[in-house]
């Protein structure tokens, strides 16, 4: 089985790992480039023929900055597979609204990024809320989301989040942490 499917990490909540003790705030990613998601895949069965995955950095996403976003598209757009999922960090990876103004927020989005390449792929951005070494993490779930998306959904860009599944331009993480349609 040809692998179908390709699977760019960039860091995000979703690989974010907290040191022990009180009162820590500092995170690290996990060394030697190793993303949550191959533990994940595993223990969902996932033919590790199906899929690839490339860990193109580890970043948090209020830090990622255009050059990193352009990394992103290039490599989607550059891809044999025409179905790609991206974890990412939720805060920038689509739109948001602003907790200031209550309205939609100017800030950078990759998604927007990928979209901007008019690609004939299929591609889907996930992140989480809770890093995946977390026992509450919905990591795994949103993973699987993606992946389904990922690999059923017609070529565009989507976000797959909390149960939804939505065009990169109909999708906002809203104030309360959720993504809703816009």
């Amino acid at each position: 089985m040809a692998k179908d499917l390709l699977i760019l990490t960039t860091g995000g909540t979703f690989d974010k790992r907290y040191p022990e003790g009180q009162w820590v705030t500092e995170f690290t990613f996990p060394p030697g480039q190793e993303s949550a998601v191959t533990d994940i895949l595993k223990r969902a069965r996932m033919d590790h023929d199906a899929f690839a995955c490339e860990w193109l950095f580890a970043e948090d996403s209020t830090k990622i900055t255009d050059a990193q976003r352009e990394i992103i598209a290039a490599r989607c757009a550059s891809a044999e597979q025409n179905r790609i999922v991206v974890t990412h960090g939720t805060d920038t990876m689509t739109q948001r609204i602003d907790p200031a103004s209550g309205k939609l927020a100017k800030g950078p989005s990759t998604a927007q990024a990928i979209a901007a390449r008019q690609l004939d792929k299929t591609v889907v951005l996930t992140g989480a809320a809770q890093p995946a070494v977390l026992r509450d993490s919905d990591t795994d779930f949103n993973l699987g989301l993606a992946v389904g998306a990922a690999l059923s959904a017609p070529p565009g860009v989507y976000v797959a989040m909390n149960g939804l599944v939505l065009p990169w331009d109909r999708c906002v993480k809203d104030i309360d942490g959720r993504f809703r349609k816009l």
